[in-house]
């Protein structure tokens, strides 16, 4: 049970309380004493006014009380402590005494309204001390009424705040200055959390999310770096391993253009600040993602990269052209002098081996020996192939350089390629020239055969797949097709089935056969496909060395 409950502790309590107002400590004005002269009634008994006036002079608050126009009638010690002035120096005075002409008087006529209303106000003010030093004043003043429910006193509480106020203000004004630099930077910067989350970003970081059509960048620069930082949709940072200008792509499913970053990656730690973590020196672990975009530099590096081999191929296909001319010069000389070699045969059995020589016999066998001396002269003509170096390679990256190399004759001829990539496709071993050869040549008929009379659709769809032991890439084109009795001729040597392009040496099917036989694939034309061409080829993914002209002979 409370002690204040007990007769002996309330007899106590009217003694001290009769005490405390017959002999009130000095400088408390009169009302005061009559405030305090009341007793307060609750459930447990009297509480005695000394109690509170013992608390309210050992307050750390400054604590004045006034009358209801404004003069002072009591100030605590803290209060002499704040403003420097003594009791006997502002009792009587009015609270004015303290204000300083920078506090707008928008400010005071808002104080009194609310003090009218019989309402509390708290407001910062600019006040001065004794000695004229300004400070900033944190007031609470509340309206104290009497039995009649009047206002007869007012109570203000005051704390000084300067010191806090300036450092808010430099809190402040360091946030706005550091946003400003991050914002300004021309970079993309995104500080995640422990979950992947964004906890702050920066203006770039907001633009690049506006042109991408609300697609999270953070997730997808975390998914494509997480072969680089160890995680899997959530960052670990048991490591804490910085990285440095790694290089990822950026495309989402909106049909945007590639785009790519170079990101580096800081681990930061950050305090915590909830009430239940006061206590504790718990920090979770940041990760700071700043990402620059290098997406012009590529486009420019990849064009280089195309110039560089439209020249390399434009010089190889100069050299296939020559190795077709000469090869079709073999071709057609080789069969008059078949022609001549049977004829001399003919005649030498008729003869017999005792019978004088046939003068043109002798012409014919002259005329022959002269053919294959020209027949060896050209064959020795022929350009040699250069023998490349065999390394791993993503057929992905080689279509699409051969589209880029044929991107200006697609489009002069209004040719829609439609590419549907297969994502994960496993590299293969191979000549990366000879490859680009093969699908230049393959693309290139693609064209020819859309290039025919009469076809109206003007389409090329490309497809990669990968199965368990190979890599499968099929060529469609809208063309007239090719006629069953004439797809066993389409490989051969100088064989064309296209009208628009004849008196050109048909070679390039025959290329493509020979590169694929190289790299111990196989090439076909799909016998039940409606509506144009389409050509499969199929090459391992661990294929052996890839052979030599000579092993196909």
């Amino acid at each position: 049970m409370s002690a204040y409950n007990t007769t002996g502790t309330k007899e106590k309590m009217a003694v001290a309380l009769g005490a405390f107002l017959s002999s009130p400590p000095k400088n408390i004005p009169a009302g005061v004493i009559e405030a305090f002269g009341r007793t307060v009634k609750t459930e447990d008994g009297i509480l005695p006014p000394r109690v509170f006036l013992e608390a309210v002079e050992q307050s750390a608050v400054a604590i004045s009380i006034s009358n209801t126009s404004a003069q002072i009638l009591y100030v605590n010690q803290a209060f002499e402590k704040l403003t420097g002035y003594k009791p006997d120096e502002v009792v009587g005075e009015n609270q004015s005494i303290l204000s300083y002409k920078i506090t707008p008087i928008e400010v005071y006529k808002e104080l009194w309204k609310q003090l009218l209303e019989q309402k509390s106000w708290n407001g910062v003010l600019v006040n001065k001390r004794k000695d004229g030093e300004r400070y900033l004043a944190d007031l609470t003043v509340a309206p104290v009424l009497d039995d009649a429910g009047k206002t007869s006193y007012y109570l203000a509480l005051h704390r000084d705040v300067t010191e806090v106020h300036e450092l808010e203000q430099q809190v402040r004004n360091q946030k706005v200055l550091i946003e400003s630099v991050v914002d300004a930077a021309p970079v993309v910067m995104v500080l995640l959390n422990n979950e992947g989350k964004v906890i702050l970003d920066n203006h770039d970081y907001k633009k690049l999310m506006g042109e991408v059509h609300g697609v999270e960048p953070a997730s997808v620069f975390l998914d494509s770096l997480s072969s680089v930082i160890n995680f899997d949709k959530k960052i670990s940072c048991d490591q804490r391993q910085d990285f440095h200008n790694q290089e990822v792509s950026f495309k989402n499913d909106k049909g945007l253009e590639t785009r790519w970053f170079t990101c580096s990656g800081v681990w930061v730690n950050e305090r915590k600040f909830t009430a239940d973590e006061y206590f504790n020196n718990n920090e979770e672990c940041c990760l700071l993602l700043v990402a620059n975009d290098i997406t012009q530099q590529k486009r420019q590096q990849n064009q280089i990269k195309t110039n560089a081999l439209r020249a390399l191929m434009a010089e190889q296909q100069l050299v296939h052209g020559m190795r077709e001319t000469l090869s079709g010069a073999i071709y057609q000389l080789q069969a008059p002098l078949n022609m001549a070699s049977a004829v001399v045969g003919m005649m030498d059995r008729r003869q017999g081996k005792n019978s004088d020589a046939n003068p043109f016999q002798s012409a014919l066998f002259d005329v022959i020996k002269s053919g294959q001396q020209v027949l060896e002269s050209l064959q020795q003509s022929l350009p040699t192939e250069d023998q490349e170096a065999i390394s791993p390679i993503n057929m992905n990256e080689v279509i699409k350089d051969v589209i880029d190399l044929s991107v200006h004759c697609l489009l002069e001829k209004s040719v829609l390629v439609d590419w549907d990539p297969d994502a994960e496709l496993p590299n293969i071993n191979g000549g990366c020239y000879a490859l680009r050869t093969l699908f230049k040549q393959l693309l290139d008929n693609a064209i020819d055969a859309i290039d025919e009379p009469g076809c109206t659709r003007r389409e090329i769809s490309i497809q990669t797949r990968s199965y368990a032991n190979d890599v499968e890439i099929v060529i469609r084109d809208t063309g007239p097709g090719i006629a069953v009795n004439r797809r066993h001729s389409i490989f051969e040597p100088f064989f064309s089935d296209w009208k628009h392009i004849k008196g050109r040496p048909g070679m390039g099917l025959t290329i493509a056969m020979e590169i694929v036989q190289k790299h111990h694939g196989t090439i076909n034309i799909d016998p039940h496909f409606q509506g144009g061409c389409s050509i499969q080829i199929r090459l391992p993914i661990n294929s052996p060395q890839p052979l030599v002209k000579e092993d196909l002979l």
